[in-house]
């Protein structure tokens, strides 16, 4: 059994590495990275593009210094393009640093799974026939001498493929463990800096103490005209801060009540009227102050006035640190369900200052500490232990203990936002929990539980109904539902709650596929996945269950 760092596919195109390897790395509860759009996010071009700029050689070399720096990594699924063999040195580089799968299938199967496939340049120059015989001839040799493990998968559907070759890699390797949850590092008053990797629309994330006084982050606002969304709450203790750093701009405020019942269209077109009235231009900026809501509503406001201007994100709750204003969703809620209407529009920065947390009241802190417990849940099981190790710190605020948890959150759901920015894949794994939140929400009109409240309760139905359905152990739902509660979070649906009525209100998840229920399950602490045709029976028992027990 090998032991290496992390898991490689190799092999021709149209054998399954992207299709595969992103499900088996669900599967592993380890990140997915294909080499490809790697190589397109750090460019901002093209496969065909480096081609026909660069040639074939140069866009080797770029795949190269691409994978050196993937494989000097550590647990993580890492799926090559069909040449990335034909460098000398990466194949001397992929054994050393990986696990290597040859992912082998037969020229029929490459036909037909590309026969509608216009975006590989090589397929471009000829009879397609011809071109994968001669393409197979050359590299297949080179596959069999990088690899420690070749797999067919031409007679395999992806998810059988997937659960054979999981089975396999058991057998044949052995990956890292990982750091014991102590090993993390505090580091006290530190300003940390990351990134978020979406080629030429990359922002940053600033994480840190005083931020909001600082000078960077106002040199990111290129026009005169700014428009500050903030709420009663927030506005009190902040706004004056952010204005005393815009001076020589054109900046008006707009300050809400608090509360998601403010999240609404009457509120959005209230703020493109204020747009209007400044007569904002193309080069304005929104800027959000305040939490989720304030943020999901400022950045639908920048995304829809003309077409899309520029908006940042001044979070100040745990919530919207770790969550909300990462990754770009922007939306209002209707009656009928929350974040309805909305927009992937990403923001130009992210400047949290931790020491906003010291006014936030106990209940929005532990609101946000939920969001936190869900990036251990879904993909983290050290990090959950370490959450488990520091809940009462946590708690109390230590300044570089809630640094540490919201900069390893921020870049968690950075690498997935990198991966998949409008959710086709393995973004709708940091859903886990809020199917059934949503639906809580909505279902008591967005007045009485938090979002955060509403999360904890939902990852812990979610868990339930994993170990009815028979994928995952029960006494990992108890120990989730243990930190929830240690961190004074509730664990059980409210008394009164109507099953009917929620699982009506998850039938309009934006998830869903068809009409059919897709929820995000696990199958134990840092392993969630994505569960489509979810049975309705099974939800309504889980939710019948669950309405009991609390009545009890």
């Amino acid at each position: 059994m090998k032991s290496a760092p992390n898991l490689v596919l190799i092999g021709p195109m149209g054998s399954g590495k992207s299709s595969i390897g992103r499900r088996l790395a669900e599967r592993l509860g380890l990140p997915f990275v294909d080499a490809d759009r790697e190589i397109e996010r750090s460019t901002g071009a093209s496969i065909p593009l480096i081609f026909e700029l660069e040639g074939e050689a140069g866009f080797r070399a770029r795949e190269h210094e691409t994978l050196a720096r993937l494989c000097a990594g550590q647990s993580q699924v890492i799926a090559t393009g069909g040449g990335a063999v034909l460098h000398p040195d990466t194949r001397a580089l992929l054994p050393e640093r990986s696990f290597v799968v040859y992912l082998a299938v037969d020229l029929e199967s490459q036909l037909r799974r590309l026969a509608h496939d216009r975006s590989r340049p090589l397929l471009q120059r000829g009879d397609r026939r011809e071109i994968l015989r001669r393409i197979g001839e050359e590299r297949a040799p080179l596959y069999d001498q990088v690899a420690d493990l070749r797999f067919e998968t031409d007679r395999n559907s992806v998810r059988h493929a997937v659960d054979r070759l999981h089975a396999l890699l058991r057998e044949h390797w052995h990956p890292p463990q990982p750091p014991h949850p102590e090993s993390f590092r505090v580091i006290p008053d530190a300003i940390r800096r990351l990134t978020v990797e979406l080629g030429a629309r990359s922002y940053p994330i600033h994480i840190g103490p005083g931020l909001l006084a600082g000078d960077d982050w106002p040199t990111l606002i290129r026009g005169r005209h700014v428009l500050i969304i903030s709420d009663e709450n927030v506005a009190p203790h902040y706004l004056d801060r952010v204005l005393a750093r815009l001076q020589g701009k054109s900046v008006t405020s707009l300050v809400l009540p608090p509360g998601e019942s403010e999240k609404t269209l009457a509120r959005f077109g209230q703020a493109l009227g204020e747009l209007a009235r400044i007569r904002a231009s193309r080069d304005a900026t929104v800027i959000a102050l305040g939490g989720g809501v304030v943020g999901d509503l400022s950045g639908f406001v920048a995304a829809c006035w003309m077409r899309g201007i520029a908006f940042m994100q001044l979070p100040t709750t745990l919530l919207a640190m770790v969550d909300s204003s990462v990754g770009g969703k922007t939306a209002v809620d209707l009656p009928e369900g929350k974040n309805l209407v909305g927009a992937f529009h990403q923001p130009v920065a992210v400047i949290a200052d931790t020491h906003v947390l010291a006014t936030l009241p106990a209940r929005e802190l532990c609101a946000g500490l939920a969001e936190v417990v869900k990036y251990g849940a879904l993909g983290d099981a050290t990090f959950f232990e370490w959450l488990e190790a520091h809940a009462d710190a946590l708690l109390a605020r230590e300044p570089a203990i809630l640094a540490e948890a919201i900069e390893r959150c921020c870049r968690h759901k950075a690498a997935i936002v990198a991966r998949d920015e409008t959710e086709q894949g393995d973004r709708a794994l940091l859903n886990f929990g809020h199917t059934f939140g949503h639906a809580l929400e909505t279902a008591d009109a967005y007045g009485g539980l938090l979002h955060g409240e509403a999360v904890a309760i939902g990852m812990v139905l979610a868990a339930q109904l994993s170990a009815r359905l028979g994928v995952a152990p029960a006494p990992d739902g108890d120990r989730l539902a243990t930190l929830l509660q240690r961190l004074n979070l509730p664990v059980a649906l409210p008394s009164g709650s109507d099953p009917g009525r929620l699982l009506d209100l998850m039938r309009l998840d934006k998830k869903n596929v068809s009409g059919r229920l897709r929820l995000i399950l696990w199958r134990g602490l840092g392993q969630a996945c994505i569960a489509p045709d979810v049975d309705e029976a099974e939800v309504s028992s889980c939710l019948d269950a669950a309405t009991s027990q609390a009545a009890r």
